[in-house]
C-alpha cells in the first residue's frame, strides 16, 4: 500500500451541486494518480442499522473492518458526497497497521473535477433495488447495484488489484472462484 499524509485536508474540498447526483465532492487541488486524496473518517458507528429509515440508509457507509468484521458507520462530509461513477477516479484501501481507511487517486484528478468512486468496490452486500445510473461515464453501466460479485467480469478483473485487504480475506472463497485469472475461462 503506498505512504503518504493521512491528514482529512478537507480545505481540499467543496461540496456543492453534481451533474450526476444532488451533491458531489470536487477538488480544490490537483492529485497524482497514486496520491492520497482524503482520510476517511470512521470514528461514528451506527449502535442499530435494523433501525434505519431507507432515507438515512444512504448515509452509511459497511465494510469489512481490518478483524474481517463487517463495521457500520455514520458518512462525514465530505465523503458522504462521494457520486457513484463506472469509471471512478478514486478508491479506498485500508492501511493495514492503524485500520485507517484512505481514498486514493486511480487517474490524476484535476482542479475542480468531481471525486468519484464505483459503489460496488468492495461492496457484498445486494442493494434492495437496482438504482439507476447517471454517471455519464462511456462505459456507464446503466444500473448501480452495489455489489462486486455481481459487476460484470471484465470489470471484477480490472478492479481485482484495487479490493480493499480485509475485504479480499474476508471474502477470499468467494473472490477465488470467480475465477477472475483467466485460466480455464470459457472463451
Amino acid at each position: 500500500m503506498p505512504e503518504g499524509d493521512s491528514k482529512r485536508k478537507l480545505a481540499d474540498f467543496s461540496v456543492r451541486e453534481s451533474k450526476i447526483h444532488g451533491q458531489g465532492v470536487f477538488a480544490k487541488q490537483a492529485f497524482l494518480k497514486g496520491d492520497i486524496v482524503l482520510e476517511i473518517d470512521d470514528s461514528d458507528p451506527v449502535l442499530d442499522r435494523g433501525k434505519l429509515t431507507p432515507e438515512q440508509e444512504i448515509f452509511i457507509d459497511v465494510f469489512v473492518a481490518v478483524d474481517g468484521k463487517q463495521k457500520t458507520t455514520w458518512m462525514k462530509s465530505p465523503e458522504r458526497f462521494i457520486n457513484h461513477s463506472c469509471e471512478p477516479n478514486t478508491y479506498v484501501l485500508t492501511d493495514m497497521r492503524s485500520g485507517v481507511r484512505r481514498t486514493w487517486a486511480l487517474k490524476n484528478i484535476r482542479r475542480g473535477d468531481e471525486l468519484t468512486w464505483d459503489y460496488a468496490l468492495n461492496i457484498w452486500e445486494e442493494w434492495i433495488g437496482p438504482v439507476p445510473c447517471h454517471c455519464g461515464a462511456e462505459n456507464c453501466r446503466r444500473i448501480i447495484r452495489g455489489n462486486y460479485f455481481t459487476l460484470p467480469r471484465e470489470i471484477q478483473r480490472r478492479y481485482l488489484p484495487l479490493l480493499d485487504e480485509p475485504f479480499k480475506k474476508r471474502f477470499t472463497k468467494e473472490i477465488q472462484s470467480l475465477n477472475l485469472t483467466g485460466e480455464h475461462d470459457p472463451a
